[in-house]
C-alpha cells in the first residue's frame, strides 16, 4: 500500500468512526456554473474504492453541459475523466440525520495527471507554484452574503423581512432569530466555526464570515457553508439566494474575499514583495472579472456608491468603495466577487494575476484612494495611477480574459477556452428569457 493510499484509508476510517451512521457518499466536483455535480455511492462501495485506489469515472462532456443539458457549441460528447476523492474534505451533510457524507474530488485524466479543465486542480497547482517559486503562501477568508426569501405558488420571491438594516436586529428580525441561529449551529456541526455573523443592508440579507484557510480549503469551506445554509433554510420553508442585485435601490449581494500573502521565511521584512502580488490583481483585474462576476446580472454591482468595489481597478486603506480594500500590509479584501462564481476558478484567476505581479516585481500603484475614484476628476485619478476602468458587461470581461495572455498562461488555454465557450452558450440561452423569468431561473438555482 502506497503512503498516499494508506493516508486516505486512515483518514476515511477515522471519519467513519466519528460518523457511524453514514450510508451514502456524495462524491462531487463543481461545474463552471458553480453547481455541484455528484456521484452518489453506497458507503461500503466507496470504502472499497478507497482500499483499492479506484477512482470513479465521469464524462468529459459534463464540463460543457449548458442549460437544458445541451452541450456548448463546438464541444465534444466524447471522453472520460476520473474523480479522485479528497478525503480531507469529507463532512457529514447537514439535514441528513448523519447518513450522507460529502467529499470533494480532484479531477484527473485517465493517466492520473490533473485534468486541465478542472478549476480545483488548477488552483492547487498555482498555489504550489506560489509556494515553491516565490516563497509565499496565501490565506483566504470568505464572507457569505445571502438573502432569505419566501416563495409563493407562482414562483415569486419576497424577503423574509423588510424592516431590516445593517447590523441591527429589528422587531421583524427577532421573529427569525431561531432560524438564523439554527444555521450557525448547523455550520458548527459541519466544522465551520464562524468569525461572526450579522444582519446586512438589504431586506432579508445576512452575512456569515468564514475563518481564513489555504485556497483549496477556503473554497471547500465556502461551498460546504453555502450548502448548509441552503439546507437549513429549506427546512424552515425559506429560500437562501446569492442573486447579486435583487433591488435597484438596495445594495447587492457579494462574496467578498479577504486575501493575505504570507512570507514563508525567505524574504525577510520586505513588504513591497506581497504588494507586487496585489499589483498583479489590479493590472489584470479585467481578466479576473469573468471568473469572479460570471453572469450578466453580476455587473449590476460594478458601479460606484453601493459598497461593492466601484468602477476602477484600484486600492485604498480601509476604503469600502474600491475593488481592493487594504486591511494590513499583506492583506486586502477583494470586494467585487459574487456568489455565482465558481470559487476554485475565482481563486485560480486571482493567483494567476498575483503570480504575474510577483514575477515582474510590479510596484503597487492605483492608490491609496481615500474616496471613491468615481468622485475624483481625471487629474486626481491620474496622479494616483488609477487608469484602468473595469468592464461593465460579461461580454467585455470575457474578451479581456481571452486577450490577457499572461493570465491565460497560468490558467492554461484549455481551461480558459472551455470556460469562455460554456459561458457564452449559457449567456445566449439566458438572454432569450424575459427579465422576470431570468431572475426566477437564477434565484431558484443560486
Amino acid at each position: 500500500m502506497t503512503a498516499d493510499k494508506h493516508q486516505s484509508l486512515a483518514q476515511w476510517e477515522e471519519f467513519l468512526a466519528k460518523n457511524p451512521k453514514i450510508e451514502f457518499v456524495w462524491l462531487q466536483y463543481v461545474s463552471y456554473f458553480t453547481r455541484a455535480l455528484i456521484r452518489m455511492i453506497p458507503v461500503a462501495k466507496f470504502t472499497e474504492m478507497i482500499k483499492t485506489s479506484t477512482n470513479a469515472p465521469a464524462p468529459t462532456a459534463a464540463w460543457f453541459l449548458c442549460p437544458g443539458d445541451r452541450l456548448a457549441e463546438g464541444t465534444s460528447p466524447c471522453g472520460t475523466f476520473l474523480l479522485q476523492p479528497d478525503i480531507s474534505s469529507a463532512y457529514c451533510q447537514a439535514g441528513s440525520d448523519g447518513t450522507r457524507a460529502v467529499v470533494q474530488s480532484n479531477c484527473l485524466n485517465t493517466d492520473l495527471t490533473p485534468l486541465e479543465e478542472c478549476p480545483r486542480s488548477r488552483l492547487q497547482i498555482l498555489h504550489d507554484t506560489l509556494v515553491a517559486r516565490e516563497g509565499f503562501s496565501v490565506l483566504v477568508g470568505f464572507e457569505i452574503e445571502v438573502v432569505f426569501m419566501k416563495e409563493d405558488a407562482a414562483g415569486n420571491y419576497t424577503p423574509i423581512s423588510y424592516k431590516h438594516t445593517y447590523a441591527e436586529v429589528t422587531s421583524e428580525d427577532y421573529g427569525h432569530l431561531n432560524f438564523i441561529e439554527d444555521i450557525v449551529r448547523a455550520l458548527l456541526g459541519v466544522g465551520v466555526v464562524l468569525e461572526h455573523f450579522h444582519a446586512e443592508a438589504s431586506p432579508g440579507q445576512w452575512e456569515f464570515v468564514l475563518p481564513p484557510a489555504s485556497p483549496i480549503n477556503a473554497a471547500d469551506m465556502l461551498l460546504k457553508a453555502r450548502e448548509t445554509i441552503t439546507n437549513i433554510a429549506l427546512e424552515h420553508g425559506i429560500r437562501a439566494t446569492l442573486y447579486p442585485r435583487i433591488w435597484e435601490d438596495c445594495v447587492g449581494t457579494g462574496a467578498h474575499a479577504h486575501i493575505s500573502v504570507n512570507d514563508m521565511g525567505h524574504h525577510g521584512s520586505r513588504p513591497e514583495l506581497p504588494e507586487s502580488f496585489f499589483s498583479g490583481l489590479i493590472q489584470h483585474m479585467p481578466a479576473i472579472m469573468p471568473c469572479i462576476l460570471p453572469h450578466d446580472i453580476s455587473y449590476a454591482r460594478v458601479q460606484a456608491g453601493i459598497w461593492s468595489g466601484g468602477e476602477y481597478a484600484c486600492w485604498g486603506w480601509e476604503n469600502k468603495e474600491v475593488v481592493l480594500r487594504r486591511v494590513a500590509t499583506n492583506r486586502f479584501e477583494l470586494k467585487l466577487m459574487d456568489g455565482l462564481a465558481n470559487p476554485y476558478l475565482a481563486l485560480a484567476s486571482i493567483l494567476a494575476a498575483g503570480l504575474v505581479g510577483l514575477a515582474k516585481g510590479l510596484p503597487l500603484r492605483a492608490g491609496h484612494c481615500r474616496i471613491d475614484p468615481a468622485r475624483m476628476d481625471h487629474e486626481e485619478r491620474s496622479a494616483l495611477g488609477v487608469d484602468i476602468k473595469l468592464p461593465n458587461t460579461l461580454d467585455a470581461s470575457l474578451t479581456a480574459l481571452e486577450a490577457d495572455q499572461e493570465v491565460v498562461t497560468y490558467l492554461t488555454n484549455k481551461l480558459v477556452s472551455s470556460y469562455v465557450t460554456v459561458k457564452r452558450t449559457e449567456m445566449g440561452y439566458l438572454r432569450t428569457l424575459s427579465d422576470d423569468k431570468r431572475r426566477q431561473w437564477l434565484m431558484s438555482r443560486y
